[in-house]
């Protein structure tokens, strides 16, 4: 993945972190020591970057794990509210777990994420649901989601101009998952209810689901 990756990660990261990444991606496959001069911008193997964008603790192998903060197993440090560091249709697949909900900056994080995908590249996204409380428990959430939070960047939506930014939304699914310690009676009552009365009991009720799952596709 080259050394154009490479350099822009350089022009863009401290000289550690772009050490750190070209070893990342060196052991990954993504990048090779020898002379890549002789091969075409356009091979397959310089659009196999793979993303694991605000990783936190949940890396991944195969995946430059990326995060704000020097965890273990990260290996990019970098603020996701900046553009990011990689050359344009150079990612195959993107994960955002439980990141998003924490970007000021969302739409244009959107437009890095579709700018350095190749088309079809894919993009997995866990976020919290919008009828969970947890979902503003938390003080560092700035957002939430629901089914249709992604529609706005598909054709012949009302509003979709809002970007520039194309996604094919395959899948939604919500889901009852607790990622932090906190205990309360709204966990042990979401567990208690029969996953046949959910999509039911969602429509007039509050903290049946927790976060909600997307997979789409990157159009261009």
């Amino acid at each position: 993945m080259a050394k154009q990756v490479l350099k822009t990660l350089s022009n863009r990261i401290d000289h550690r972190t772009y050490t750190e990444t070209k070893s990342t991606l060196s052991n990954s496959g993504n990048f090779s020591n020898s002379d890549s001069s002789d091969i075409p911008n356009n091979t397959t193997s310089q659009k196999n970057i793979k993303l694991n964008l605000g990783c936190g603790d949940r890396v991944y192998n195969g995946y430059v794990n990326i995060d704000c903060v020097s965890l273990p197993g990260v290996d990019l440090v970098i603020n996701l509210e900046n553009p990011l560091p990689f050359e344009d249709n150079s990612v195959s697949e993107i994960r955002a777990e439980h990141i998003l909900e924490h970007i000021t900056n969302f739409m244009q994080l959107m437009e890095e994420i579709h700018r350095v995908s190749r088309h079809g590249a894919r993009l997995y996204v866990l976020a919290p649901y919008y009828k969970y409380e947890g979902t503003y428990r938390d003080p560092t959430h700035v957002r939430s989601f629901t089914e249709h939070s992604f529609d706005y960047f598909q054709d012949r939506v009302k509003f979709s101009h809002i970007s520039n930014a194309r996604f094919k939304v395959h899948k939604v699914r919500k889901r009852v998952r607790f990622l932090s310690s906190v205990r309360n009676k709204q966990k042990k009552i979401m567990k208690l209810i029969p996953e046949l009365l959910r999509p039911l009991l969602d429509i007039f009720f509050w903290n049946i689901y927790s976060e909600v799952e997307y997979e789409m596709n990157v159009i261009k």
